[in-house]
């Protein structure tokens, strides 16, 4: 027989009685200090509360009563006896060791942390890559009007030194060969940002006459092109945009709710004007850059001056530089001075 001490409910009022639970042969019977208050009860109308802790458990019985118990060692035997609630059984037993609830907690900032630092970018780069045009064609669009009207104006440069600009930009797009991506090369002035290059997702450059000024060789700043060409190509700007709205963006866009993905991008331009591209991002447009002025015949070492230059010249700025979060200068010349020998070899 299994006996517990606890509380009766009549289920009629609101009276505690105390009392004892005995069950035996299936049944369940209620004695109070008086007597029996319920007897006979089949224990398969009954239902027993799943464990929490330390607290008490309930037996509900028929008719709204209900028969409530610390007795922890009494509810397990019914448990067993009754054969249901196993699951929660076993999570009862989990939750009651320190140890394996320390252990448990430990997996799951592993995981969080594992999915967050591998399998976010992973998705996110398999979202943005599959973007129809007409999103990055929007996106950009809202990019460029905010820029234009908080950090940009209209260019100081000479309609000369523009076109001559444009012309190079386009022989560099004719070495890349077909591309999916419509790309156009805009000149603003920012007194703000300083001498900055962005990369919209739909192709578009933007160059501001700061970073164009800086310049003592137009083939430094064929570096900075094929850099920021390097990040339309691998959708960087979508990818950062993606990655940093987290998991609830992501499942929206594997659901096919790409208006999301339109909201969410409304903090494109802070992340451009910040230059919080991570540090994979930039050696990836790096990469590219030295790959394809190697290829060309194109030596990487005006690429590098101008690096250089920009980190001497970028305090002067009162707002965020090129510079502000990418990886170290040093750290990105010797980059990609190695990588260029690589491929000399």
């Amino acid at each position: 027989m299994i006996v517990a001490r606890g509380t009766y409910f009549d289920g009629k009022s609101s009276k505690a009685h105390k009392a004892s639970m005995r069950c035996s042969g299936g049944r369940l019977t209620i004695v109070g200090d008086v007597g029996p208050l319920l007897q006979g009860v089949r224990l398969s109308q009954c239902s027993l509360d799943p464990p929490l802790g330390k607290a008490g458990r309930c037996i509900r019985l028929p008719g709204g009563a209900v028969f409530e118990t610390t007795d922890a060692d009494a509810l397990s035997a019914i448990d067993r006896s009754w054969g249901k609630n196993r699951m929660m059984r076993f999570v009862h037993s989990i939750e009651s060791r320190w140890k394996t609830v320390a252990v448990s907690f430990a997996g799951i900032v592993l995981f969080v942390w594992l999915f967050h630092t591998y399998a976010i970018p992973v998705l996110a780069k398999e979202i943005a890559f599959s973007l129809p045009a007409g999103i990055n064609t929007e996106i950009s669009r809202h990019t460029m009007d905010v820029l234009d009207a908080h950090f940009f104006e209209p260019t100081g440069l000479s309609s000369a030194r523009t076109e001559g600009l444009k012309k190079r930009f386009g022989s560099l797009l004719r070495t890349l060969g077909p591309d999916a991506f419509t790309y156009r090369l805009e000149f603003r002035k920012s007194p703000v940002i300083g001498p900055n290059a962005f990369a919209l997702p739909s192709g578009t450059v933007v160059m501001t006459d700061e970073l164009v000024n800086l310049s003592v060789d137009d083939r430094e700043i064929d570096g900075v092109l094929l850099h920021e060409i390097g990040h339309v190509k691998e959708r960087h700007a979508l990818r950062s945009v993606i990655q940093n709205a987290g998991v609830f963006l992501l499942i929206a866009s594997l659901s096919g709710d790409l208006s999301q993905i339109s909201s969410a991008a409304a903090s494109l331009p802070t992340v451009l004007v910040h230059s919080e591209y991570s540090r994979t991002f930039e050696r990836e447009a790096d990469r590219f850059a030295a790959l394809t002025l190697v290829r060309t015949g194109e030596p990487v070492k005006p690429m590098q001056d101008f690096l250089r230059r920009l980190s001497k010249d970028a305090p002067k700025f009162p707002g965020e530089s090129v510079l502000s979060t990418h990886p170290a200068i040093e750290e990105r010349i010797a980059e990609l001075d190695a990588f260029s020998r690589k491929q000399v070899r």
